[in-house]
């Protein structure tokens, strides 16, 4: 995808634009192709992906990148520095930006899990007594 097309649905439709505006053109074109090919994982079965889809999950890549946001993803909550603690905290950061998932649902693969889930849950034949 375009890196104008996508920085012109940014500039038209989002309002927290500052991880955008803040990087370079190159890091804005890698974060594009990381979307893309994150997307393409995620949702094989949309193909093209529309503009505005891409558009949120590069935003949220490039949010990714904030050194307070890596730490999250590590499941740090607070460090100290004088008395060297570290403490960490449930969950992490989500890979798939919250605006995609609202639109598009589930991964292919959160949905693969859960239907195995089901699969192995299901009795065949013969009866409950």
């Amino acid at each position: 995808m375009d890196r104008q097309e996508v920085a012109d649905w940014i500039a038209a439709n989002l309002l927290d634009t500052e991880a955008w505006d803040r990087s370079s053109e190159q890091k804005q074109t890698v974060a594009i192709v990381q979307a893309e090919r994150n997307l393409a994982r995620w949702y094989p079965e949309i193909n093209p992906m529309a503009v505005s889809i891409v558009a949120f999950q590069t935003v949220w890549e490039l949010q990714g990148v904030d050194p307070a946001l890596k730490y999250q993803k590590h499941n740090v909550k607070t460090i100290t520095d004088n008395g060297e603690s570290v403490s960490y905290k449930d969950g992490e950061r989500p890979a798939v930006a919250p605006d995609v998932r609202e639109l598009l649902g589930p991964t292919a693969e959160e949905i693969a899990a859960e239907e195995a889930e089901q699969a192995a849950q299901q009795q065949f034949g013969g009866c409950l007594i």
